[in-house]
Parts: C-alpha cells; sequence; structure tokens
C-alpha cells in the first residue's frame, strides 16, 4: 500500500477514537482544545515516521566491483558458451623451385663511326703484282676516303708500318685538309728491291697525336703497295722452269656472323679455303697470313700438271669488344712465285 494512503488512514483513525472517547480533560484545556493538541501531535508523530519511511527508501549505492564468474555446481549442465570464430589461415604460397628465367633484351648492334677511319678506294697507280724491274724507282699512289667522324689535317700523315718499306720516306705529311666523305689520292716514292720476287710494304695513317689508324670497321687495317721484281714481266721470279702460281682466290665461311660476347671471347672458328692453281709439275709452299703481315700458318701441296687445287685453314677468331669487327687472312705463295695474294677472304663478326 502506498505510504501517504496509510498515513491518511492513521489520521483519519485518530481523529475518531479522540472524538468517540469520554475522556476528562484538565481545567486549562478544552475539549475542543484536546482534540486539536492530540490530532496535531498525531500528525508530527506520521509525518516523522514518513521521513524515515523515505529515508530507508533510498535506493543502495551501485556496486561497481567487477562480478566474479559463479561457480559451477557439480551435476549441474554447463550453460553452452558460443563458439569462437574460425581464424582465417592464409593459402598457401608457392615457393619457386628455381630462379625466375629472365629473357635478355638483345643489345644493340649500331657500332658508332670512329673519329679517324678510311676507305680504300682504289690503286691509281701500280696494282697488287705489278712487275717493276730490280732497282727501279716508281711511285705508289692509293685512293683513300676519310670515313671517319673528324677531318683529317696538315697534322696527319701517311707513315710506314711494316714489311718492306723499300726506301720510302716514313712519315709523309698530308698536302691538306680532308674532311669526313672526301677522297684524296696519297702517294710514296719507292725503289724496287734487286732481289727476286714479291715485296709488300705496309702503310698506315696517322693523326696529329701520333696515333695510327686505317681502313676497316675498326679503322685498323693497313693498305699496301705488292710488287713482282724478278728476271722477266711475266713471272717476276728467277726461275726458267715454267712452273708458276697463276692465280689463287680466297673464300671464308661464314662471311658474316652475329653471336654473343661470350662467345667472341671464346673464339669464333673460320674456315678459309684457297684455289691455288699452277702451270705444271712441282711443289708450292703457302702461308696464311693478317694483313698486318702475322704468319698464321704454312704448308705445302703437290702438283703432278697444270691444275687447281684447294686448301683449307681453321681460323679462330676472338674479340673481346661489343660491336661489330672486320678481319681478313690473306696467302702468301713462297715458292716458285714470292707472291702474295688477297683476293677475298674478308669476314664480319658482330658481338652482342
Amino acid at each position: 500500500m502506498p505510504q501517504r494512503l496509510k498515513i491518511t488512514h492513521l489520521l483519519l483513525l485518530t481523529i475518531f477514537l479522540l472524538s468517540s472517547c469520554n475522556l476528562p480533560f484538565g481545567n486549562s484545556l478544552s475539549e475542543a482544545d484536546a482534540v486539536r493538541t492530540s490530532a496535531a501531535q498525531t500528525v508530527e508523530v506520521l509525518r516523522t515516521q514518513a521521513a524515515g519511511a523515505s529515508v530507508a527508501n533510498t535506493l543502495p549505492p551501485i556496486n561497481t566491483e567487477t562480478p566474479k564468474p559463479a561457480t559451477p555446481i557439480p551435476g549441474a549442465a554447463v550453460p553452452a558458451t558460443k563458439p569462437p570464430l574460425p581464424s582465417m589461415t592464409p593459402p598457401n604460397t608457392v615457393v619457386p623451385t628455381k630462379d625466375a628465367t629472365f629473357t635478355k633484351v638483345p643489345t644493340s648492334t649500331f657500332v658508332p663511326i670512329p673519329c679517324d677511319r678510311a676507305d680504300f678506294v682504289a690503286d691509281v697507280t701500280v696494282p697488287d703484282n705489278s712487275y717493276v724491274a730490280p732497282g727501279a724507282t716508281f711511285t705508289k699512289t692509293w685512293a683513300l676516303k676519310n670515313s671517319g667522324s673528324c677531318t683529317w689535317t696538315t697534322g696527319y700523315s701517311l707513315v710506314f708500318a711494316s714489311g718492306e718499306q723499300m726506301g720510302g720516306q716514313a712519315v709523309t705529311s698530308l698536302p691538306g685538309n680532308v674532311l669526313p666523305g672526301q677522297t684524296i689520292n696519297l702517294s710514296v716514292n719507292l725503289t724496287s728491291p734487286t732481289t727476286p720476287g714479291t715485296h709488300t710494304g705496309y702503310w698506315r695513317l696517322q693523326n696529329a697525336n701520333g696515333g695510327a689508324f686505317g681502313w676497316g670497321i675498326n679503322g685498323d687495317q693497313a693498305f699496301w703497295v705488292m710488287i713482282n721484281s724478278g728476271s722477266t714481266a711475266a713471272t717476276g721470279t728467277s726461275g726458267t722452269s715454267g712452273f708458276v702460281v697463276t692465280s689463287v682466290s680466297i673464300s671464308v665461311s661464314p662471311t658474316s656472323l652475329t653471336t654473343t660476347l661470350a662467345n667472341c671471347q671464346a673464339g669464333v672458328n673460320y674456315v678459309f679455303t684457297g684455289n691455288i692453281t699452277a702451270t705444271g709439275t712441282g711443289t708450292v709452299t703457302y702461308e696464311w697470313r693478317k694483313t698486318d703481315g702475322t704468319v698464321m700458318a704454312s704448308d705445302a701441296i703437290e702438283f703432278t700438271g697444270a691444275a687447281t687445287k684447294s686448301v683449307t685453314y681453321n681460323y679462330t677468331f676472338i674479340s673481346n669488344t661489343i660491336g661489330s669487327n672486320a678481319s681478313q687472312l690473306q696467302l702468301y705463295i713462297n715458292n716458285p712465285n714470292h707472291q702474295l695474294f688477297s683476293n677475298g677472304g674478308t669476314f664480319i663478326l658482330t658481338c652482342n
């Protein structure tokens, strides 16, 4: 029952009892005053009780202590707990069993034009194997083209490189400037040796700093003068037997090859073939030579009559640089001609 309602009932009951009882009162208070005094005291008592009740009904303070988990009762059913979420396992990572293979991008085969390089254009005078009487003087003239990127000035010169100098001047200055792409005729005065046979002298150009250069892709090949100075113009030798080599042709396989730098450094094999034509019976001795006169190999071949025979040589060419390289081998016929033949035999090797 609500507290206010209880107080009201008690007040009414008290008034009712006081009004119905015949109690004696003192002479100092009237009956009405006594009733009022008693009622007031009763109301005061009820107010005090109500105040105490209000205090007693105050809500207890909130307990902030974390409740301890309940101790399970033996034999009682254990409440079901929510299972934890499954953990995500990453997919298996594929581990390569070998290193990845990368495709090498081919490098450019572009070869920059060197500053100093010449191209042989022609023998203006005294072609190869020309007969010159022993001890005779002659002038050898070459037509050369400036195929480099630098201008040849009067500080450039024609210089003797190797072989037989034949009395020629060691250094001859150029007569004027030669721009890239221009051609010039350069000459040297020589004297034919008195020894019968073929005589060859190698020449190059030299820049103002003393650096020698010549023809070819790398600008390092010498050009030459080659004459016969025998007893007759027909053979160029002192022999009278009539046995002579009349021609030699040279071929090489492959003529052009592109490969890796590693293969170039290991050495690339070239097969040279020389076709030698002789006029009769006899032994031909010959040498395979580089254009600078270096002898690579020598051998002999027998002829039983006029014929053409083939000889071969395996030449290993080594390059340690990226780009294109040109090279050539020549056949020197020692016996019976004492003559150098250089028809063919040029190859190009490109290293990437």
